[in-house]
């Protein structure tokens, strides 16, 4: 072992994979530090108004961990002893999901390209119907800064249900995912997937749909409850990245 590893090792500085984070913007930057100094002081009864949505994808074949089997000698190549592989990729789910401390909206499955046009048949259909079933009027909708969202068709639609009473919309900063607890349960639902045989879309979909009603208030409730520290992680790094 050279004198430098020794010497890094004595102050605990050892080898480990470094966390990948996307690049932040400096005036995303000063949008996160912002946004963290408003709302570091939002009682639990102010979040729990807060209606969080967001999409994601999964992939057919996705995982790139390696899978260990059991097998006898011999057994190598044997059907259930494999991991079945897509030349050029076995195709995605995207679909898009909402969250609030009464529970989760049904997971909606998106069909194809996400438009502007799907989004705001989303808004119109479950979005604001699931908020107002869920936490009546004034709810706060929350929404990343994805072009499609702030597309003048759907900022318009939701510009008018502001205007009625209907909900408050956040303003979201940019490049925040780490502030937005629906990621956490993003990571709950994929990690059931893992325990499951992601082989076709249909597979993937009929799994997505019953991890994602595995999740109960009391999960979500359990997730918002970290929203201050969240926000105090933010102003803490200065408007950079933390480990949410």
């Amino acid at each position: 072992m050279s004198t430098v590893r020794r010497s890094l090792q004595s102050f605990d500085m050892n080898g480990r994979v470094a966390c990948k984070k996307p690049l932040l913007r400096k005036a995303n930057i000063r949008k996160r530090l912002k946004f963290a100094q408003e709302h570091v002081n939002w009682t639990i009864e102010q979040w729990n108004r807060v209606l969080f949505t967001d999409e994601t994808k999964v992939e057919v074949f996705g995982t790139h961990r390696r899978i260990f089997v059991r097998r006898k000698p011999g057994e190598r190549y044997k059907k259930e002893c494999l991991v079945p592989t897509v030349k050029f990729g076995g195709g995605s789910v995207m679909c898009w999901g909402a969250i609030c401390a009464k529970g989760a909206l049904p997971l909606h499955r998106i069909v194809g390209i996400m438009t502007k046009q799907t989004y705001h048949q989303i808004l119109i259909r479950q979005a604001v119907p699931g908020g107002l079933r869920l936490l009546g009027e004034g709810f706060v909708y929350q929404e990343d800064n994805d072009p499609k969202h702030s597309s003048h068709l759907c900022r318009g639609y939701l510009e008018r249900k502001e205007k009625l009473g209907v909900l408050k919309r956040m303003v979201w900063p940019p490049q925040s995912p780490d502030l937005n607890p629906i990621e956490q349960v993003w990571d709950f639902v994929k990690s059931r997937l893992e325990e499951s045989n992601r082989v076709t879309v249909r597979t993937i979909w009929m799994e997505l749909e019953k991890a994602w009603k595995m999740i109960t208030p009391e999960l979500i409730q359990r997730y918002i409850s970290t929203m201050a520290d969240r926000c105090r992680a933010v102003i803490l790094a200065k408007g950079g990245h933390t480990r949410y």
